[in-house]
């Protein structure tokens, strides 16, 4: 009977054992030149993933190694450190960091790939489903009107917007710039967007040819693992 027991409550707790997440990233290349590659090989460490560099969407998720890494990105697939370019560009993953995107910007002064990466960290509780992280690159100071939520971006700066609507539908995104952080607001968009509640969202605000900022907007649908 003890046994028996016994084996029940091992059973139990094997069962329930909660399966650690693997470590994510997503790419995102929302200033992609025309020119520049559209896909490339990150290594991080002991293999290289391609990965595509869309500029209208977010790249295919990406599963890293855990614990502190440096993961660099190169035209070519290699599978040794030694094969690595002493120039390519790199960015230093903490252990800390589960669940990131990676920025990518051009960098024409870069002779072995023309971009540089930024790390945006989205582990758990730094940016949850039905919010948007907001960069902004310019030195205006963007305002917006989210469905229900009021948004103050900082020049140069990210912050986060709630949920413009309590489920997944239709809001009205109004936003505006204040040049150089001074002076009359003026209008940038107002326009109907789309809202999933299930999904992160990334913002970006960075300066175009023309007068007014051009804003980049995704969501970071994934579907649920099984």
């Amino acid at each position: 009977m003890k046994i028996t027991r016994a084996i029940t409550i091992v059973c139990f707790l094997l069962a329930n054992i909660v399966q650690a997440e693997p470590r994510t990233c997503r790419i995102v290349f929302p200033d992609r030149p025309p020119d520049a590659p559209a896909s490339a090989y990150l290594f991080d460490g002991a293999k290289s993933h391609r990965v595509d560099l869309p500029s209208m969407n977010l790249s295919d998720v990406i599963e890293l190694p855990e614990g502190e890494i440096k993961i660099a990105m190169v035209l070519t697939e290699i599978s040794d450190s030694g094969q690595l370019p002493a120039e390519a560009p790199t960015l230093v993953i903490s252990e800390d960091v589960s669940d990131f995107y990676i920025l990518i910007s051009p960098d024409p002064e870069n002779k072995v790939l023309p971009v540089k990466m930024e790390l945006i960290d989205a582990s758990e509780g730094k940016l949850n489903a039905g919010e948007t992280l907001w960069c902004n690159f310019t030195g205006h100071r963007i305002t917006a009107k989210l469905g229900g939520a009021d948004l103050t971006v900082e020049p140069n700066s990210q912050a986060i917007s709630k949920q413009p609507v309590d489920a997944s539908g239709y809001y009205t995104a109004s936003l505006s710039y204040q040049v150089e952080g001074k002076g009359e607001t003026k209008a940038i968009t107002e326009q109907s967007w789309w809202h999933d509640a299930k999904s992160r969202h990334l913002g970006f605000i960075s300066y175009s040819e023309g007068q007014l900022p051009r804003i980049y907007y995704f969501r970071d649908f994934r579907i649920p693992q099984e």
